[in-house]
């Protein structure tokens, strides 16, 4: 029955919420990767991965709520996130533990503050998620990226290691639902219809960014990885 699925979920949630002061960050994110990669095995969505991904800045797509548990699954990390989260009862606290940069997306000088957190961010030894599009873009479709990443590859000489997947069940996509993005409604529409999906994911090639090519980068990127979703992300029937 999927309530109980749902409150399986929520058990999950409050235990890694208490866990929080237990562990280092190191340890967590291991936790965290266990802990996605479980979750994604029990939901019946299995992962394909092709290539490896090589250090440096991690930019992937984003569609669905279930993103975060593909590509923490694939590898542990910090990330960038809208500062709206950091308020949620359990997810602020579990996501400032896994390593957080907040950003209010209407806020310029938020937004330029991380930037500058990028700037100083030590890639190589410490992965960072960052979703480029700075929003969730609808199946099978791709929006244009923000050029922070790009910017901060620029200024510090990190490579940008870009993932993209795809997803087989246009279900995933949390504005399927016919109302406004919204990410606890899109959970209960998960459980309560017993979505699975399979995810294909695709580690490119690393890219790395000269003096003043953060703008062309970023527009190639978009290309490239919009082919992959062309093609792979798709209703299994199609």
């Amino acid at each position: 029955m999927w309530i109980f699925e749902l409150l399986y979920f929520l058990y999950i949630v409050i235990r890694l919420r208490l866990e929080v002061p237990l562990y280092s960050r190191e340890e967590y994110r291991r936790i965290i990767t266990y802990t996605a990669r479980k979750l994604m095995k029990r939901y019946n969505s299995k992962i394909y991965v092709y290539g490896k991904p090589e250090p440096g800045f991690l930019a992937a797509n984003h569609t669905s709520y279930l993103d975060p548990f593909v590509v923490l699954s694939l590898k542990a990390g910090g990330a960038v996130a809208k500062r709206e989260v950091k308020d949620y009862l359990f997810f602020g606290p579990i996501a400032e533990k896994v390593g957080m940069l907040w950003v209010k997306r209407e806020n310029k000088k938020s937004r330029s503050g991380v930037i500058q957190q990028l700037n100083r961010w030590d890639a190589v030894n410490d992965p960072l998620w960052i979703f480029p599009e700075g929003t969730t873009s609808s199946f099978g479709t791709l929006d244009l990226f923000k050029m922070g990443v790009f910017k901060a590859a620029e200024n510090t000489g990190h490579i940008i290691q870009p993932l993209v997947f795809c997803y087989d069940n246009p279900r995933v996509d949390w504005g399927s639902n016919g109302t406004e993005k919204d990410l606890f409604a899109s959970i209960l529409d998960f459980y309560r219809n017993n979505i699975t999906t399979n995810v294909y994911c695709f580690w490119m090639k690393p890219i790395k960014v000269g003096p003043g090519e953060a703008e062309k980068v970023a527009k190639d990127l978009n290309k490239k990885m919009l082919i992959y979703i062309r093609r792979f992300e798709k209703a299994r029937d199609e």
